[in-house]
């Protein structure tokens, strides 16, 4: 029954989006009682909490995949690795990721999933630190903190916001080589 609600609340997100929401609108997709939804979840907020819970954890999981993939890789194939599996996690989860980037007053530009960033700092500092040997641990840690924030930025960007008529393998290129040189030049 809960993953009803949750399903429900998805595909509700999906059609009239998170600020027409509501939990009435929830249980009638689900045809359930509002009893039920009261059995599983407080109200609209938890429930868009539940969503964004799983929806941080699958797109960790999904993340440290991609990093495993991108170990063994160039700088470029690895970059490019990122990308594409965050892009692609972000828009799987499209709808709840929408809803919690229109909770934040600037939107896109913010971090609406610390998480992940804080989760994974360990791992994100092993392809720079392969690549560019030569760095300090200072400046290491500063080129992470920027590649992780622009990463994900460009990632909720191309998968939520792409330009009428251009592809997402298109902008994930262009980014892999902004990333690439960005930390080529950070040498």
């Amino acid at each position: 029954m809960r993953r009803d609600l949750l399903d429900a609340t998805v595909h509700l997100l999906e059609e009239i989006g998170s600020e027409r929401l509501t939990t009435t609108a929830i249980v009638e997709r689900a045809h359930v009682s509002s009893g039920t939804f009261y059995r599983y979840f407080d109200d609209k907020a938890d429930i868009l909490e539940a969503l964004r819970s799983e929806a941080v954890a699958e797109i960790s999981s999904d993340l440290m995949g991609g990093v495993a993939r991108a170990l063994d890789r160039d700088l470029r194939d690895a970059v490019r690795e990122i990308l594409t599996t965050l892009t692609e996690a972000l828009e799987r989860h499209a709808p709840v990721i929408l809803a919690m980037v229109d909770a934040v007053p600037s939107g896109t530009q913010s971090n609406v999933m610390p998480e992940i960033e804080a989760g994974l700092v360990q791992l994100a500092r092993v392809i720079p630190a392969r690549h560019l040997p030569d760095l300090d641990p200072q400046r290491l840690e500063a080129v992470v903190f920027m590649v992780m924030g622009v990463t994900q930025a460009t990632c909720l960007r191309v998968a939520l916001q792409r330009p009428e008529g251009s592809s997402r393998d298109e902008l994930i290129e262009i980014a892999t080589d902004m990333l690439t040189a960005g930390l080529v030049g950070a040498r």
